[in-house]
């Protein structure tokens, strides 16, 4: 895991003592001081957090100037607060906090005063603000350091994220451990200036994304210096990947000459009808197909009897012969 390998105090005040120095050369020395009352010292830590000292003053002077009073931000809900406090970063939960704020202290002494804060030990100082809902351990710091004068080094998670980046404190560190870890190396006098260095670099727009970028394994703390010139020089693009070969379209299949479509055979006459055949073979025979002759009525007899006709012919027969002259019929002799 990437650590920051500083085992003696003068070695990390040397270091954030150059660190201050190359800094200041791109913002400037000055450092601002602030002189407000302690209640008011609380809502601006809020305002304070993850954000530069001039965009926290703005957001701060907006939020007054949207409402009549106090109490009146007392009852509005977080989003009306979220709204006044826009642009700062994270507005939704600084609005939370600073009416958290204001509700403890109301419902305390049904006043907006805290000024009885100056006179705590700072253990006592932590046990109160411990009691508000909802406060990041920066802002109980910062309302601490600037109310008591205590030493101590107030880091909030953009600072945090940048002193991780630059290896000033170890990478698995939290805000507590990595406040600690820089005590050691600045004076009480010392803690502001750091501060206000360690800030403006952190919440430059130019380099805020640049905190995020993973961490090199191994890191020490010597190598702030020159993390810091990394950072203002331009992101290291990735190689891009050489295009991929496109892939060859298939070869057409080679055309194939064109095979001359067999003429049909013609088709054979259709075999002549049975009848015709036989009428080929024997004339004297009609055809199968030929009509029935329809046979004429038999004359009735003289006895008034119809002569039975003649036996039927077959298909193949020759057809009926015209019936002969009638025989006169023959009586018989009595007896």
């Amino acid at each position: 895991m990437p650590t920051a390998k500083a085992t003696k105090a003068s070695d990390k005040a040397l270091i954030c003592r150059k660190f201050v120095t190359a800094v200041q050369k791109l913002y400037g020395k000055s450092v601002p001081r602030l002189d407000l009352p302690v209640l008011e010292t609380l809502m601006f830590a809020v305002c304070l957090e993850d954000n530069s000292w001039d965009a926290a003053e703005q957001g701060y002077k907006k939020l007054l100037a949207s409402y009549f009073d106090l109490n009146e931000i007392r009852v509005s809900s977080v989003t009306e607060l979220e709204n006044a406090l826009q642009p700062l970063r994270e507005a939704d939960w600084k609005g939370l906090r600073i009416r958290s704020i204001l509700r403890y202290v109301f419902e305390s002494s049904y006043s907006f005063d805290l000024e009885k804060f100056r006179r705590f030990t700072q253990e006592v100082a932590l046990k109160t603000l411990k009691k508000v809902n909802d406060l990041s351990p920066f802002v109980k710091d910062f309302t601490i350091q600037q109310i008591l004068g205590s030493h101590m080094v107030c880091l909030d998670p953009s600072m945090l994220r940048a002193a991780k980046w630059l290896g000033l404190v170890p990478a698995d560190s939290d805000l507590t451990d990595a406040g600690e870890f820089l005590k050691a190396g600045l004076k009480k006098s010392e803690v502001a200036e750091f501060c206000q260095a360690l800030r403006c670099l952190a919440t430059d727009p130019k380099f805020y994304d640049r905190f995020f970028e993973p961490i090199p394994p191994e890191i020490e703390m010597n190598s702030a210096i020159d993390r810091l010139a990394e950072v203002q020089q331009p992101p290291k693009r990735k190689p891009a990947k050489p295009p991929e070969k496109a892939a060859k379209p298939p070869e057409p299949a080679p055309k194939q000459a064109a095979v001359p479509a067999k003429k049909a055979a013609p088709k054979a006459a259709a075999p002549p009808a049975k009848a015709e055949t036989a009428a080929r073979k024997d004339p004297a025979k009609p055809s199968r197909t030929a009509a029935k002759a329809v046979p004429a009525k038999p004359a009735k007899s003289a006895t008034g009897n119809t002569k039975p006709p003649a036996g039927k012919t077959s298909k193949s027969s020759a057809p009926a012969q015209k019936p002969g002259a009638k025989k006169p019929a023959t009586k018989k002799p009595r007896s």
